[in-house]
């Protein structure tokens, strides 16, 4: 049983801990697109223990060390250089992924 509590207590604390990270990131980004401080990338490709990432406005290509990178990114993932780190934006990532995938399957219609 105690087991059982200190289980219990332990995801609480990971869960919060999770919820912060979440919500200062968003409060972040909100902060950083007020002062249009955000760079978007896409993660083009990965060589060795670099990604390539390409500038979404200005198409400069950039190479980045892939430990500064959040882990969950692949290839075509968008992620928003914020205050010197990069923050992966999964639900912009979801958007352009399905947006290009309708248009792809228009052309081939």
């Amino acid at each position: 049983m105690n087991m059982d509590v200190f289980n219990n207590i332990e995801k609480t604390v990971t869960d919060i801990k999770h919820e912060i990270k979440e919500k200062s990131h968003s409060e972040e980004i909100e902060l950083a697109t007020k002062l249009n401080a955000i760079e978007e990338y896409s993660i083009d490709r990965f060589e060795g223990d670099y990604a390539i990432l390409e500038n979404r406005q200005t198409n400069e290509i950039k190479q980045v060390k892939k430990d500064m990178l959040p882990e969950n990114i692949k290839e075509g993932s968008i992620v928003q250089y914020v205050n010197g780190k990069y923050i992966y934006d999964e639900a912009f990532t979801k958007e352009e992924t399905n947006r290009i995938q309708d248009r792809m399957n228009k052309l081939w219609k």
